[in-house]
């Protein structure tokens, strides 16, 4: 049991999102979802007995490693940009180029895997998913405006530029 609770401890430190019973099951390659669950118990106790900073929280048959609330205030400057992966990065220029499309038309242009794009960019906050009709209009947020566009430094004048 030591070494999947390891995995499992792992797999929930380096996720960026919150996994269910059936991964960790796919992961340790342990078939009792009652097991799996026990383990997480145990990793979560383990967590609230020692006083952790750090804990495991379940909702909706999702497990998430966390910082507790008490600390987020002081350290949450520390966390890393949001990141996202390469198809949804292609999905979210796609829309940005097409600022309030419909999310019919975008996956009539670019394919199905896009449901589970749009439903990654606005996890991570750079787009907006309102009901249009039977489909849904999609936006850019403030988030994507600050994150993609940032001021190119100005050199000054007089000063060439040295390639690398």
């Amino acid at each position: 049991m030591k070494e999947e609770k390891t995995l499992i401890e792992a797999a929930l430190f380096l996720s960026s999102r919150a996994m269910s019973a059936e991964e960790f099951r796919t992961l340790t390659g342990i078939g009792a979802l009652g097991y799996i669950r026990s383990v997480l118990d145990e990793l979560r106790k383990e967590y609230d007995d020692r006083g952790s900073a750090l804990e495991i929280t379940e909702m909706d048959g999702k497990y998430v490693m966390r910082v507790r609330n008490e600390h987020l205030q002081r350290v949450k400057q520390f966390a890393q940009d949001t990141e996202i992966s390469k198809s949804a990065l292609r999905t979210l220029a796609y829309i940005s180029k097409n600022d309030g499309i419909l999310k019919s038309a975008l996956v009539r242009k670019m394919g199905t895997h896009v449901y589970g794009n749009v439903k990654e960019l606005v996890g991570a906050g750079f787009i907006r998913s309102q009901k249009s009709g039977r489909s849904s209009k999609l936006t850019l947020t403030e988030k994507f405006k600050k994150y993609f566009t940032q001021e190119i430094p100005q050199q000054p004048a007089g000063e060439e530029q040295t390639a690398l």
